[in-house]
């Protein structure tokens, strides 16, 4: 009698999809990156900077409060900054289609770029997580003998780099959307707002993706854990020097270091430029203001170099991806 039974049976026990295999790659390495000694701070800190926003956002509703403390404070200002307060005020109560939405766009503009250097810096710092420890230990022969294909751990990699972008830039930034227009007076503020929430998710998601190819090509370099976080910030850094040293010399150098696309693609989603001329319309004592500004600075805002960044970050996430499919496969 045989001391185990041959005999056919049916598995009976859950079964797990493919996603599921994918979802275990990417949990275990956000996990792995939020261990690393200082990133749950980065993280609390972007949450904590949505609250800043959340509170800007209240006091900006506040103004058609008539008896807030807002519209109270203001009444202690100088001349010139109450003139500037009624007239906003105003502007606010009388078209708020417009007014809501030209103000939460400019406002979640600098607020999404404010972040972004943040979650660029986050991700240089667990570039070791992704992709170069397993290239150190041999690991990814030891995903292949299992049931794990090489688009399974590469996609997971990638949900990996896009979590973590999520917890410190999309997610916060969306956040405050919801929360400052929960507290806002008028609760059609959500509506008035959904051009720059669309603006927020299309430039977001668009950036993360190309942040998080980048990333995992960088990750794929080398197998040693300082080499690829030095390559993400010597690039970072040299790109932002390098910058506006090429404006005056080879505007196309510019395109070679990723903020600066990521810039112009944001001015281009954003359309900041379109808000300023309404903003001076409506309020005219942002023409005054907006006279101080150099006509180059304007012209930046108005029509950004965007095909030549969209050139750019594409070639960046080919090379990228090149680099990885090289690298990251059995021997």
């Amino acid at each position: 009698m045989p001391l185990h039974n041959t005999q056919y049976q049916h598995w009976e026990g859950f079964h797990l999809g493919l996603w599921q295999r994918r979802g275990t790659i990417a949990l275990n390495g956000l996990t792995a990156c939020l261990q690393i000694k200082g990133m749950r701070h980065v993280v609390a800190m972007c949450w904590i900077a949505a609250l800043g926003m959340t509170a800007a956002l209240f006091l900006i509703g506040q103004l058609l409060v008539a008896d807030s403390i807002v519209v109270q404070w203001v009444g202690n200002l100088n001349p010139q900054l109450q003139g500037f307060a009624r007239t906003f005020t105003s502007w606010l109560e009388q078209h708020p289609e417009v007014s809501v939405r030209t103000t939460q766009n400019v406002l979640f503009y600098y607020f999404g770029t404010f972040l972004l250097p943040v979650s660029i810096f986050a991700l240089g710092v667990v570039l070791p997580v992704l992709i170069t420890r397993d290239l150190a230990s041999n690991a990814i022969i030891i995903y292949a003998s299992k049931a794990v294909s090489r688009g399974d751990y590469l996609l997971g990699k990638f949900c990996t780099a896009f979590g973590l972008l999520a917890l410190t830039w999309l997610g916060p930034i969306c956040a405050a959307w919801l929360l400052g227009n929960l507290l806002a007076p008028d609760w059609r503020f959500f509506w008035h707002s959904r051009v720059a929430l669309f603006h927020t998710v299309i430039f977001g998601i668009g950036s993360m993706v190309i942040l998080s190819l980048l990333a995992l090509g960088v990750s794929a370099l080398s197998s040693k854990e300082k080499s690829a976080p030095a390559v993400w910030f010597m690039w970072w850094i040299i790109g932002g020097v390098i910058a506006p040293i090429a404006a005056q010399t080879k505007p196309w150098l510019r395109h070679l270091s990723f903020n600066y696309n990521l810039d112009q693609l944001a001015l281009s989603v954003f359309r900041l430029g379109d808000d300023l001329r309404i903003a001076q319309d409506n309020v005219p004592i942002f023409g005054t203001m907006l006279r101080n500004i150099r006509a180059e600075t304007m012209a930046a805002l108005n029509s950004p170099p965007i095909w030549g960044a969209v050139c750019g970050l594409l070639a960046m996430a080919g090379i990228a991806a090149l680099v990885v499919v090289k690298r990251v496969k059995p021997e």
